[in-house]
């Protein structure tokens, strides 16, 4: 484990609207106001259709990373994730609990890939300043790039 503490900058809240794309609107409204890296602190909304990686059935090997895509339909649900960025590429991390309508409301969560707003998704969003946030690889990962931070950054903690 390695911890941080984090010198945030300012919140961001932004208001989708039926038809946006989410992953990418999170990405334009980052560069829109020069936020290179955040914390996805609110995550709610509605959907026309998710995509995340989230099987409908147990993994042959619960070890290794789902590679499964799930698509939902018309869906409500919550989440919460990570903004990195490396040569003004965005990366969204976003992790996701929906629950479907017209499966009562069963649920599904996982790694959203892409999303549809439906009615409206609301995000906030608090820009951090420090430290550099990164995606790195583990050795334990089994190849999945997860949080870090840049090496020498003031406050690492083993």
């Amino acid at each position: 484990m390695k911890s941080q503490v984090a010198t945030t900058g300012r919140r961001l809240v932004l208001a989708l609207e039926p038809g946006d794309e989410v992953l990418s609107t999170i990405v334009e409204a980052c560069r829109l106001h020069r936020i290179s890296q955040a914390v996805v602190v609110t995550f709610s909304g509605a959907f026309r259709t998710a995509d995340l990686i989230a099987g409908d059935h147990a993994p042959d090997d619960p070890e290794l990373p789902s590679t499964e895509v799930t698509r939902v339909r018309y869906t409500e649900g919550v989440g919460s994730g990570t903004i990195t960025s490396e040569n003004d590429e965005h990366t969204v991390h976003l992790h996701v609990a929906l629950g479907a309508k017209d499966a009562s409301g069963a649920a599904v969560a996982g790694h959203l890939l892409r999303a549809e707003t439906h009615y409206v998704a609301e995000i906030v969003l608090d820009e951090v300043l420090d430290p550099p946030l990164l995606r790195v690889t583990h050795p334990g990962s089994s190849g999945v790039r997860i949080l870090g931070f840049a090496i020498g950054s003031e406050g690492e903690r083993p």
